[in-house]
């Protein structure tokens, strides 16, 4: 037992008795495969995140873009929504001046027909009772001329008989009382006569 032991301590060898290299180069070669593996990937990776990086960056960079994009363009539609807008009230405010224009136009026709209508119902009114004045004048003076001409003739009658001075003071006061009448009759008929010129030369408004 000690014999093979003894036999077994040294340095290692194969099977053909030749010295054994630990680690071989093969070990080492995959070893250092593995370790370049290794690098290439962090190697890799790197760059991956490197590319993610910038990729993450150029989309932010066209969002923001976008977005500028996107607020100049809502920017010009709203200024042409105002602009639509005020000319669409532009419009209206015309239609409504040319309404209330066409308004006054008819108002100041309608006021001149009606003044014009006013002045010729005025003047009509007024040469009929002018008409109707001197026809009553007339008349009146056809109707006081029988009577002044029976005053003239009792007049006349009563300035013939003589001696009979109780009749002439009679008929002279009985004379002055008709003609009393005449007179407040005529005055009243002036006044009728000249209170409806009145009225028709100054309408009511």
């Amino acid at each position: 037992m000690s014999d093979d032991l003894e036999t077994r301590v040294g340095a290692g060898v194969d099977s053909t008795g030749r010295p054994v290299v630990d680690p071989t180069a093969n070990v080492l070669q995959l070893v250092e495969a593995a370790i370049q593996r290794q690098d290439d990937l962090r190697m890799a990776e790197k760059e991956h995140v490197a590319e993610v990086l910038r990729l993450r960056g150029e989309q932010r960079s066209h969002d923001l873009a976008h977005m500028s994009e996107v607020v100049t363009i809502r920017a010009r539609y709203d200024e042409q929504l105002r602009d639509a807008e005020a000319k669409r009230i532009d419009a209206i405010r015309a239609v409504d001046v040319g309404a209330v224009a066409a308004a006054a136009a008819v108002q100041t026709t309608q006021a001149s027909t009606l003044a014009a209508q006013v002045a010729t119902s005025a003047e009509a009114l007024r040469n009929q009772v002018a008409a109707a004045a001197s026809a009553q004048t007339v008349a009146l003076a056809a109707a006081l001329e029988p009577i002044i001409k029976d005053i003239a003739d009792l007049r006349r009658a009563q300035y013939e008989a003589q001696g009979q001075k109780a009749q002439v003071v009679e008929a002279r006061s009985n004379t002055g009382a008709v003609v009393g009448y005449l007179v407040g009759g005529i005055g009243a008929l002036v006044a009728v006569v000249t209170l409806l010129v009145v009225l028709v030369s100054n309408p009511p408004a």
